[in-house]
């Protein structure tokens, strides 16, 4: 019986160990990972999703489409989104103020403290992008396409008639005729020969 606590005992120290050395490593992985900078994409992705854009977007959108629904909706870097480029402040100022809509406010657009110094006046903080992210809201007039995706499922809900929506009804045996005499005139009606069995 003691040699089985002792066992215990030693495999709870071990997996005590293992799990501290575990976490560190984590906490490690992610302090590295919060040190990293920003690109490009990785804004796009948090924007597209702070703004609501999502709805227009296949699901595993690009980050070509990504830039695209931004530029669409007037939200773009001063020298544009490019694919490898790491945001500065004067790049996440920019878009923030144009998510805000706010570009009226800015004095003169072509100095990049100017919307910086917007942001300051709203009293929005471009130290940290999470919270400066957050501080935006999802655009009441966004454009874009929707995208909607076919189903075959029977249990996924079809498009849904409203009362505006007229819905028109065909007697099928009225147009089997119909097609039936129209190909007899034509000439070219064949009937459909018995299959043997």
């Amino acid at each position: 019986m003691k040699r089985i606590l002792v066992y215990m005992m030693v495999g709870l120290m071990l997996a005590t160990t293992a799990a501290m050395a575990q976490g560190k490593k984590k906490a490690d992985a992610d302090k590295a990972q919060a040190s990293q900078p920003v690109t490009h994409p990785q804004l796009a992705d948090l924007l597209v999703k702070a703004l609501g854009l999502v709805r227009f977007l296949p699901n595993a959108p690009s980050a070509q489409q990504m830039f695209d629904i931004l530029m669409q909706n007037g939200i773009a870097p001063q020298d544009g989104w490019k694919l490898d480029a790491v945001v500065t402040k004067a790049d996440l100022s920019r878009v923030i103020v144009q998510a805000l809509r706010a570009q009226d406010q800015v004095e003169n657009p072509n100095d990049p403290q100017a919307w910086i110094n917007v942001l300051k006046e709203m009293g929005i903080s471009i130290d940290r992008l999470s919270e400066t992210i957050q501080s935006v809201e999802a655009l009441p007039e966004a454009i874009g396409q929707d995208v909607t995706m076919a189903s075959t499922d029977p249990l996924v809900k079809g498009p849904s008639f409203g009362p505006s929506t007229v819905q028109y009804s065909v007697d099928l045996n009225l147009a089997l005729r119909v097609l039936s005499e129209m190909e007899m005139a034509s000439g070219e009606f064949r009937p459909i020969s018995p299959t043997p069995h």
